[in-house]
């Protein structure tokens, strides 16, 4: 009996040496289990940042075609308006406003850009930009979004002004000029006093349009720009 207990004191796993390597294993395992996790994390993360990459490939594409039709319709209206100015300029535009007045109608307004920015919102928004490993492309990335907002700004002031037309309302005497389209209708009674006014309005427009350009300008350089440092970096196409 005495025997046996011995054997039970000295028998193997009750010693320090167990512990310690049943620890180690213990330590080891949850060791493995948080680099395996980690691992799955960072491989999502790599699918997601491509998933966006593709993305905004495709946006920045949308938005490069788009802005050169923009832009060609933008420098149609700005020669639009010259031959609207040189009509209002013109002696024959007191009793002859009829190619003022379709000259004016036709380049009233103006094209807009609306840029395809829904990946660029979930980055930003969703906290999807952390994604973007290239330090490079996410900063061209924000960088591009403040070129747009600027040509945003502009474009807002631009359509702001579009609603107020009261010396176009003042100017032309629509009833007889869409009565009488072959037969020349003059200037309205209040039109011929504020002529000069109606010239600087055209003018300002003009004005307006020739920056409209130069932002959007700007916003169709940068996208071929990051587009194309995008394509090199991440091997798209």
């Amino acid at each position: 009996m005495e025997t046996h207990a011995h054997e039970l004191h000295k028998a193997p796993g009750h010693g320090l040496k167990h512990y310690l390597f049943e620890f180690f294993m213990l330590f080891l395992a949850v060791f493995c289990g948080f680099l395996a996790e980690n691992w799955r994390e960072q491989l999502a993360e790599h699918h997601h940042e491509k998933e966006y990459i593709h993305s905004l490939v495709e946006d920045l594409k949308s938005d490069t075609s788009l802005s050169n039709k923009v832009l060609i319709r933008l420098n149609k209206t700005l020669v639009g308006l010259d031959s609207v100015m040189q009509e209002l300029s013109s002696p024959e535009i007191i009793n002859n406003s009829n190619n003022a007045f379709r000259l004016w109608n036709k380049n009233l307004g103006f094209a807009d850009f609306v840029s395809n920015d829904g990946t660029m919102q979930q980055l930003k928004n969703s906290g999807g930009l952390r994604l973007i490993r290239n330090e490079a492309v996410a900063d061209s990335i924000l960088k591009y979004d403040k070129i747009v907002k600027v040509f945003n700004s502009q474009a807002t002031l631009m359509n702001n002004a579009l609603a107020d037309q009261r010396i176009y309302g003042e100017l032309f005497d629509f009833i007889s000029l869409k009565k009488n389209k072959d037969i020349p209708v003059p200037l309205t009674e209040q039109g011929k006093k504020i002529l000069n006014e109606a010239y600087a309005n055209r003018r300002i427009w003009a004005y307006g349009i020739s920056s409209l350009i130069g932002y959007l300008d700007d916003v169709n350089k940068e996208s071929k720009s990051i587009l194309a440092f995008i394509k090199e970096q991440y091997q798209v196409e």
